[in-house]
């Protein structure tokens, strides 16, 4: 998972159909999922790319997970995922190849279409992807601030993401939960801000 206790594993999805997931808020039309997704793993294996070698095992804003852990998990997760999907395994351990086999494999319209069961929640492909999209985006916002860097999360993504987010189901936030309340922030906030905090970080979040 990608919010706040990413400690525990536990995947979820959205309350919302997976139609719904994919429709833009800022133009209220259909936006292209995988294309979403692409563009998230962009700018977080540029994030990636900057990270100093000792920063690895710096600590991030997911209890108990260093740079190194949360970078692991998303490349397990695409790995997993693929397979899930009926593709050929994924040999790479790194977070390039492994994010462009999953967006490979769920390109496909047969993919999309297909039933999946995240933490015991039906959705299709296009909820699988819709999650996928929304983790790797915000873990790139970790992975930045745990390392130092100055990390602003692209709006029109953020935007997206904070849709996906908002169809999680509220019974599953808290200390104990796959990830903690929501921060206050003010409405105006850059919506990567209020991403953020919306998966319950604090946006001034630095290691200690």
């Amino acid at each position: 998972m990608f919010f706040h206790n990413c400690g525990q594993v536990l995947w979820m999805t959205a309350t919302v159909a997976p139609q719904q997931l994919a429709r833009s808020v800022t133009k209220g039309d259909f936006v292209d999922l995988i294309d979403l997704h692409r563009r998230a793993a962009a700018h977080t294996r540029a994030i990636i790319d900057r990270v100093p070698g000792d920063r690895l095992e710096a600590p991030t804003p997911c209890a108990k997970w260093t740079v190194r852990d949360v970078i692991a998990h998303m490349v397990d997760n695409h790995r997993h995922l693929v397979t899930r999907a009926g593709k050929s395994a994924v040999d790479s351990a790194e977070f390039g190849p492994a994010s462009t086999a999953f967006n490979e494999a769920f390109a496909d319209p047969e993919v999309q279409a297909t039933p999946f069961e995240l933490g015991g929640v039906p959705t299709d492909g296009r909820g699988v992807v819709a999650v996928q999209f929304a983790d790797v985006l915000v873990h790139g916002w970790d992975i930045g601030r745990s390392a130092g860097l100055d990390v602003t999360l692209p709006d029109e993504l953020a935007t997206a993401a904070l849709f996906v987010t908002k169809g999680f189901p509220a019974d599953l936030r808290g200390p104990d939960g796959p990830f903690d309340h929501p921060r206050a922030v003010p409405d105006d906030s850059p919506a990567g801000v209020r991403l953020v905090a919306f998966s319950g970080r604090d946006p001034q979040w630095t290691p200690a």
